[in-house]
């Protein structure tokens, strides 16, 4: 069961919480997650390049102003809160071109990068480089001592 389908809320509800703190966001624009506020709150301590203004930490609440989690990325406010088996993340940046969020728990971590990237599509080989691949796992015919002699001699 992924992390939105744990939480038991309609989605105005969860928007409205977001509201509380003057973001109106549409639920596409929010991460369901598993990670802990906990988990944000180090993310945001280590390892984000800009850490931003800290407005709110409290217990299942994180509100940050002016961050930025990785270099190269716009600043954004991030709000995690958590809204019991799940935490519901304002904040992640939607790389233009990727797919919807992915509703998940440890396989989509969030915290440490607060990016949501597009997917890189599997790399096809070239003709060339099957060509190369087949001869390193045909197996090959290694003449014997008696097909060398017999080549030199003219049989």
């Amino acid at each position: 069961m992924n992390a939105r389908e744990r939480l038991q809320m309609t989605d105005d509800d969860i928007t409205s919480h977001f509201v509380r703190f003057g973001y109106r966001v549409s639920i596409d624009q929010i991460a369901f997650v598993g990670e802990t506020v906990d988990d944000f709150r180090g993310a945001r301590n280590r390892r984000w390049f800009r850490a931003g203004l800290l407005r709110k930490s409290e217990p299942g609440l994180l509100v940050v102003e002016n961050a930025q989690s990785r270099q190269g990325q716009r600043t954004r406010d991030i709000i995690v809160i958590s809204l019991g088996p799940t935490r519901v993340v304002m904040g992640v940046e939607i790389k233009p071109g990727a797919p919807p969020l992915a509703q998940g728990d440890a396989t989509c971590r969030y915290a440490a990068t607060m990016e949501w990237p597009v997917p890189k599509p599997p790399k096809v080989a070239s003709v060339a480089e099957k060509a190369v691949s087949r001869a390193w796992t045909e197996p090959r015919s290694v003449p014997n001592n008696f097909e060398i002699c017999s080549r030199a001699v003219g049989m």
